[in-house]
């Protein structure tokens, strides 16, 4: 008898209420970090509430107006927006400590690849927020942990001199 846990399907976020959207984030980030559930159904959460962030119709205005400036801030607080603005600023947060959570639970699990890639993405996504990166120099750490473990050792030295970068500027 398997002891998984069954994981419901959420519709994708731009069919969403606010309270639908809210209900799934919930539902995920609870199944996820229950003390009992598996592995595989942490790493299927994580990523379900990563791609539901992903698709969230204020993130996804945030990435293309990032694509087509190549800027990394957020909206200016006394732009029409503002109230956007403050909606959004949560899910970007949220959004990097998913990635993060992701590549630790994908560490975890030995899939150290996957760990990589999801550890590059939480860094980009911590960097766009500039003024609220707290953990960008542990993630870099963790990075370079696993780029190490993977045989990568000049990208491992070069994310360790860009960790101790970051937690000096901190100082």
């Amino acid at each position: 008898m398997s002891s998984k846990t069954e994981i419901p399907t959420a519709p994708a976020a731009a069919e969403h209420t606010d309270e639908e959207f809210c209900q799934a984030l919930a539902l995920y980030t609870t199944l996820a970090s229950r003390p009992t559930t598996d592995r595989h159904t942490r790493l299927v959460c994580l990523a379900k509430k990563a791609a539901l962030l992903d698709a969230h119709p204020l993130i996804r205005a945030f990435d293309g107006r990032r694509k087509r400036h190549g800027s990394a801030t957020l909206l200016p607080a006394e732009s029409s927006a503002s109230s956007s603005s403050a909606l959004l600023r949560p899910l970007l947060i949220d959004r990097a400590a998913v990635f993060r959570d992701l590549a630790a639970a994908y560490k975890e699990s030995g899939a150290a690849v996957n760990a990589s890639a999801a550890y590059d993405r939480a860094v980009q996504l911590m960097q766009s927020l500039p003024d609220d990166n707290d953990g960008l120099s542990e993630t870099l750490a963790e990075w370079a942990d696993i780029e190490e473990s993977l045989g990568r050792t000049t990208k491992a030295s070069r994310l360790r001199e860009r960790s101790r970068g970051c937690a000096k500027e901190k100082e």
